[in-house]
């Protein structure tokens, strides 16, 4: 029997973006789930601006076969923070799809490169009752500048960041992250991220599940000063972890339909198949903790 390809999304400001994303996951979903706090209250607690028409104007224009439920609940507690707030929202959206399955969750500012191509693959990967979640790169658009878009260039396949996108065992710890064994892929996402007007960029940050954990003020002033001349010059940048965003790297593109077709051509590293078998392997992996292990003492 046919695993179902199950998708939540949580919804907030930003569900505009679902016009790119949706298309590009439609056609191979079984179900879609739209979750959204039913006040328009972000995690954080800060009431967001939502355009309620346009919104449900733009679902049904795409779900021409009926797959997507939006899910309305509250998942702003004031007495939970903001990434707990998120992680209870990412349950929930796992409880109401039910058991079985692939459980797929992306945000509304991730776009597929080859959804099918990972559907396929999901689809011959074998059942045995293991948990464990399958990785995707995620290539994090950073600023969008005069002629196109900056993003972030891991520059060595070794500090590609991956995202765990799918698993048939939905239980979410932070954020979409939990300790199950990791299976990485080459199926790469487009992490709209950063790539978007000032004034959203401010209120992303101050009030997504990371808006406690960092220097919000200075780091936004450092993102505001990037431009096509001097984004050479951003080295080891991320918000929380410095290292794993090394360096910046530019594509000519209009729009983000646009960046995500050139994107095929960009010279991003890869994970040869040997690379994924030693990288997939559950003995490697004990091999590692164990050689990290002895390292620490």
């Amino acid at each position: 029997m046919r695993e179902a390809i199950k998708i939540g999304f949580c919804i907030a400001y930003d569900w505009y973006l679902l016009e790119h994303a949706l298309p590009l996951i439609y056609t191979e979903a079984d179900q879609i789930c739209l979750s959204i706090d039913r006040d328009r209250i972000s995690w954080s607690g800060a009431k967001y601006t939502f355009d309620e028409n346009a919104f449900r104007a733009l679902v049904k224009r795409i779900d021409i076969h009926a797959k997507i439920k939006v899910l309305e609940e509250d998942y702003h507690l004031p007495d939970l923070s903001p990434m707990a707030n998120e992680v209870r929202q990412r349950n929930r959206i796992a409880e109401f799809q039910g058991e079985g399955g692939w459980h797929l969750q992306l945000d509304c500012d991730e776009y597929f490169q080859d959804f099918k191509g990972f559907v396929d693959y999901l689809r011959t990967f074998p059942n045995t009752g293991r948990t464990l979640n399958i990785c995707c790169p995620w290539v994090t658009l950073f600023k969008r500048v005069e002629n196109g878009f900056l993003y972030v260039d891991p520059g060595d396949k070794n500090m590609i960041e991956y995202m765990q996108i799918a698993t048939r065992h939905p239980i979410y710890e932070y954020g979409r992250r939990n300790g199950f064994f990791n299976v990485y892929t080459n199926f790469a996402i487009i992490h709209q991220s950063w790539a978007r007007e000032r004034a959203e960029i401010q209120e992303k940050i101050g009030n997504w599940g990371h808006a406690n954990d960092f220097d919000r003020d200075s780091y936004f002033s450092f993102w505001d000063e990037l431009n096509q001349r001097n984004y050479t010059t951003a080295s080891n940048f991320h918000f929380l972890h410095p290292a794993v965003w090394p360096k910046l790297s530019f594509i000519e593109a209009e729009t983000i339909d646009e960046f995500v077709g050139r994107f095929r051509s960009a010279r991003f590293p890869e994970l040869s198949g040997i690379d994924l078998v030693l990288k997939n392997s559950l003995w490697m992996s004990r091999i590692r903790k164990f050689l990290k292990t002895i390292a620490g003492k």
